[in-house]
């Protein structure tokens, strides 16, 4: 059981996202799609974009644990994108139970009033942070949707 109404329906849209981003990626790696050329590191491969999508699902979550004063300790924490991208389901399935069981105890306080820097150096509250993690993998699987139908996959 939820707290948070808002939580609830942030971990919900979150999950759908990240479950439509893995289908996307899965067929773009199928497909043999290319990235554009980059110096970020997560777009040396498919397997590195796949990667960084998943491990920020749960770096977001650690975010908001230690921003709570709660942290998250029970999941894979491997750092590697390819590695992560490797355990593939597995780890998705893993970050997805996370977020249910650890982010029913926030509370719509905790939601608005705490605010802290983002591994980036941005200030968000726990809802921006919520937000910013939904959208993430909308705008990776997007950016895959159309290179894929660029590249006539």
């Amino acid at each position: 059981m939820f707290k948070s109404n808002a939580v609830r329906s942030c971990v919900e849209l979150h999950e759908t996202e990240m479950n439509r981003f893995y289908e996307v990626w899965l067929a773009f790696r199928a497909a043999g799609a290319a990235l554009p050329a980059s110096a970020d590191p997560n777009y040396a491969s498919a397997d590195h974009l796949g990667g960084h999508v998943l491990r920020a699902a749960r770096n977001y979550l650690a975010w908001i644990g230690d921003t709570v004063g709660r942290p998250i300790t029970d999941l894979d924490l491997d750092a590697d994108t390819v590695s992560v991208a490797g355990k593939g389901r597995a780890f998705l399935d893993e970050v997805l139970a996370g977020w249910r069981r650890h982010l029913a105890a926030v509370d719509d306080r905790e939601l608005m009033e705490i605010t802290r820097k983002s591994r980036w150096g941005q200030e968000y509250t726990i809802e921006q942070m919520l937000e910013h993690a939904i959208v993430h993998p909308m705008r990776h699987r997007i950016q895959l949707e159309r290179l894929m139908g660029a590249q006539a996959v």
